[in-house]
């Protein structure tokens, strides 16, 4: 007879595997999240110091912590790194 132990774990381990397929199918691309945009965004526009001249220092870094905020609360959908079909 095998034990109850091994069977339960295993199970327990499927599950954990199904919900984690489910959940990538359920996902949206990385490159289609709004959030992910706007930290790019924001991240360019830090790099070049386009805004140098017209922002205290950290006044992009609070936008941008804002914003995040703010899409974070309207967005409900996990994201996923794209593989190579991915569209």
């Amino acid at each position: 007879m095998k034990n109850p132990f091994k069977i339960l774990k295993a199970l327990w381990a499927a599950k954990k595997l199904a919900q984690h397929i489910e959940e990538a199918h359920m996902s949206k691309s990385l490159f289609k999240s709004k959030i992910f945009w706007v930290n790019v965004l924001t991240a360019a526009v830090e790099l070049s110091g386009a805004l140098g001249g017209f922002l205290p220092t950290g006044v992009l870094q609070l936008a941008t912590n804002i914003l995040n905020i703010g899409l974070r609360l309207i967005t409900a959908d996990p994201v996923h790194v794209v593989s190579g079909n991915d569209g």
